[in-house]
């Protein structure tokens, strides 16, 4: 704000010297204040995330450790990840609702497409990336009998993120598990295997089945307590 202050000082000062006044941009003072409201947003978001004990700590964690930002611009994707200057970069759209609890699920969803990229690409892999987003959501309060209302001061659910967690957190776990395959057109491990065409593969694919297992017991409890499925 106080780069914004003085730019504005100099741009006035020579019309002023010749005594004309200058229209004042409104919109860029506007501007200026909503993007340092987006990023209080996104540093409050990163902070509740990280004061929990469970998926919201791990993703910030993999954020810090691998030297990634999260930002908020003009942009029609909801989220997106691009290395810039090489970095990697969580962007979020300033049109969605500046509130922690829609953007963790988002930033969290973008962080759990890295987490698991080394599995193959599968149901099971689109599910560990949602159920993620989900977790991190819960933590923050959200509330699975709500749905699909997202935050409740805001009232509308942001469709990018209900896209992300509606399913994990109204479904049973093994419907939710074929809806993430579903909607991203992907098959599930067991299908995978039976069409694999070498050990190796096949231990590839095992391996990231047990993990895959790993993950269920893990979010088991998280369910539960959450009443559900």
């Amino acid at each position: 704000m106080k780069n914004t202050a003085l730019a504005v000082l100099v741009a006035l000062t020579p019309a002023a010297a010749f005594g004309r006044a200058p229209a004042l941009d409104f919109n860029l003072f506007s501007a200026t204040i909503d993007t340092a409201k987006n990023s209080a947003a996104v540093e409050r978001t990163l902070t509740a995330m990280n004061d929990g004990v469970g998926a919201g700590e791990t993703v910030v964690s993999f954020l810090r450790a691998h030297g990634i930002s999260v930002v908020v611009r003009a942009q029609p994707e909801a989220v997106k990840t691009a290395l810039e200057n090489g970095a990697r970069v969580i962007s979020l759209s300033d049109t969605l609702p500046a509130y922690p609890r829609v953007y963790a699920p988002l930033i969290a969803s973008a962080v759990g497409a890295l987490m698991y990229a080394d599995m193959p690409a599968s149901a099971e892999r689109a599910y560990m990336r949602r159920a993620t987003a989900g977790r991190v959501w819960l933590e923050l309060g959200g509330e699975p009998a709500r749905l699909p209302v997202i935050e409740p001061l805001t009232g509308a659910a942001p469709a990018a993120v209900y896209a992300e967690i509606g399913s994990w957190g109204t479904e049973g776990a093994q419907m939710a598990l074929y809806r993430a395959g579903e909607a991203e057109g992907l098959a599930s491990l067991m299908e995978l295997l039976d069409a694999a065409k070498s050990p190796d593969e096949k231990s590839v694919l095992e391996a990231a089945n047990k993990r895959f297992v790993a993950f269920l017991l893990d979010e088991r409890p998280v369910r539960q307590a959450a009443g559900l499925r």
